[in-house]
């Protein structure tokens, strides 16, 4: 079955208050290790076997357990629900999926980038300075950017500037270790391609999110996480295989059609 998403253009969007709290200064990226944990965690479907696993087994190759607990309590705050109870989430089942490795990247990267601190930063600051045309951003960019907004922010106002400028530097870390970014001091805008099946991921989130037609899913603003504008993001969702979605637009009527049911069974097409 599919599931057709017809509406005139609406420029009404509704915006969601976070709270905003720049913990990525104290964490890595963990990309390897959020791979390695999340395909054990569907592996065992207990999160005490997978503690278990990543703490007494070291199956993360780490020195110490304090360490070792440290990386599984950073990833379980991004991306495992309830450990009362086993939930298996969309990128959960991307990561133990049969699917191409940059598929995976990309998919990590976009659940990654919904932390509310990385968030801010590459809508409000990366992605425009990407379209008008900036070469590269140095630590020192982010850190004007975060105290030019500090205090409209409670969770920022009070931060001391080494935590602000080891916010800006693991924020560059971060988006160099996921591929937007390249370089070392001064970060470079990298050429970069997110597959298909990373972009068909999104448009089932996005609806799984709250998107509720075709224009809430091209004009959304999490698209610009991977620095795409709406006339591009068009390109991409017409262009993408018809076995995923079908996306058209005439005048001010746009039509996008998801040919899965669930992300999960589109998850399983891939």
């Amino acid at each position: 079955m599919s599931n057709e998403h017809i509406e005139p253009k609406d420029d009404e969007e509704t915006d969601a208050a976070a709270s905003l709290d720049p913990k990525i200064a104290h964490h890595s990226t963990y990309i390897d290790e959020t791979k390695r944990i999340l395909r054990t965690y569907v592996d065992c479907e207990s999160y005490e076997e997978l503690e278990r696993r990543v703490v007494e087994e070291n199956i993360l190759n780490k020195n110490t357990d304090e360490y070792r607990t440290n990386i599984l309590r950073e990833v379980t705050r991004r991306h495992i629900p309830d450990k009362e109870e086993y939930t298996e989430t969309p990128l959960m089942k991307i990561m133990s999926a049969d699917v191409q490795s940059d598929v995976t990247d990309w998919c990590l990267y976009y659940e990654f980038a919904q932390d509310p601190f990385i968030h801010l930063v590459t809508l409000d600051f990366l992605y425009p300075e990407f379209e008008r045309g900036t070469l590269s951003v140095q630590a020192t960019d982010i850190v004007t950017f975060i105290e030019s907004i500090q205090e409209d922010y409670a969770d920022l106002r009070d931060r001391s500037e080494s935590t602000i400028n080891e916010a800006a530097t693991k924020y560059l870390t971060a988006l160099r270790n996921y591929g937007l970014l390249e370089g070392t001091q001064r970060k470079e805008f990298a050429v970069t391609y997110v597959p298909d099946e990373t972009v068909a991921y999104v448009v089932y989130r996005l609806f799984q999110k709250g998107a509720k037609s075709a224009s809430d899913v091209i004009e959304h603003d999490d698209w610009k996480l991977f620095l795409m504008n709406e006339s591009e993001v068009q390109r991409r969702v017409r262009d993408i295989s018809p076995q995923y979605v079908s996306y058209e637009k005439r005048g001010s009527t746009e039509r996008l059609i998801t040919k899965h049911d669930s992300i999960e069974d589109l998850i399983d097409a891939f």
